[in-house]
């Protein structure tokens, strides 16, 4: 019988205090157009807006967040679930009183790195190794270039390369020979020294005799030397051919190698031409003359065995 007594007791007591928190909850909220709503708030929708349940068990329609004061909006953000406040966060507008005690943001500066007061400057490429390596590397270079123009210019490897290899100095070596055109065979040939002017001594002149001149015999012209490359001191391919003999691939040749021919000698034969008139990888095709008559020979690179630059004229 007790027990019955405290169960009713205690049921009583829940439905009291469930009634209390729910009467808590349920207040009465301004809108902006003067009017008022009371209830307590059961449904947020950020469309359409709160919903409340009135007294007696009636459910009032959805009101937009758009329509409650501030202050409203403030209440209902305090009688709100924890869950449902965010619901009412972006419509709460700050008091100046609010913005006032918010700290100042302050920007702290900052701290620039320390700045290397050791090994600066051009000294620093000569500490490390990378730019050691990078010294090397553009060195190396240099030579190559050296190398590559003196044979494009057909220029003595040794000189350009040797040029090239003077510490910083040397970039200036290609840069010079490959502004120079290219050297021909009449540049290569030796000059003729001229043959000494002997002194004659003055003959004596005869009264009333009447001397016969002489016939005067034209000096022979001299001849350049031939210049020759054989096989095993050059590498005949057809980048041999495109550099050391650049002036026979022209339709007109210039001053210089009018008078110069190239003489082939070939597992095949000997061939004498004036004109390079084609060249792949493997065959040069070389014009040669019999009398007014010219035709194209076709010569295989690999049985090329020497090369001749030589004057028309010479034997």
């Amino acid at each position: 019988m007790e027990t019955g007594c405290m169960l009713r007791f205690k049921i009583i007591f829940v439905c009291i205090f469930v009634a209390l928190v729910s009467a808590a909850r349920a207040g009465t909220y301004a809108l902006k157009d003067g009017q008022q709503i009371s209830g307590k708030a059961i449904s947020y929708d950020l469309k359409d807006g709160i919903k409340f349940e009135q007294d007696g068990g009636t459910y009032s329609d959805r009101i937009k967040f758009e329509l409650f004061t501030q202050e409203a909006i403030r209440q209902l953000q305090e009688d709100a679930k924890p869950g449902d406040k965010g619901y009412l966060e972006p419509y709460v507008e700050e008091l100046p009183a609010e913005k006032a005690q918010k700290k100042e943001v302050v920007i702290k500066p900052v701290p620039s790195p320390e700045r290397p007061t050791k090994n600066i400057g051009l000294s620093a490429i000569f500490s490390s190794p990378v730019g050691l390596m990078i010294l090397f590397i553009l060195y190396a270079a240099t030579l190559f270039a050296g190398y590559e123009v003196a044979v494009f210019r057909n220029q003595p490897v040794g000189l350009v390369v040797g040029l090239a290899a003077i510490p910083f100095l040397g970039v200036c070596s290609p840069i010079i020979f490959i502004a120079m055109p290219t050297r021909t065979a009449a540049d290569m040939a030796p000059v003729a020294e001229a043959a000494p002017v002997e002194n004659l001594e003055a003959a004596p002149v005869v009264e009333e005799q009447v001397v016969e001149a002489a016939p005067v015999v034209e000096a022979a012209p001299v001849l350049p030397e031939p210049v020759v490359f054989r096989r095993g001191d050059f590498s005949f391919n057809r980048r041999f051919f495109e550099t050391k003999l650049a002036g026979f691939f022209r339709l007109v040749p210039s001053d210089a190698d009018k008078d110069m021919v190239v003489r082939i000698k070939s597992a095949r034969g000997e061939f004498t031409g004036r004109r390079i008139t084609k060249i792949t990888q493997d065959e040069i095709y070389l014009q040669t003359f019999n009398g007014t008559a010219t035709a194209d020979e076709m010569i295989p690179i690999i049985e090329v065995m020497e090369v001749q630059i030589r004057h028309k004229d010479l034997a």
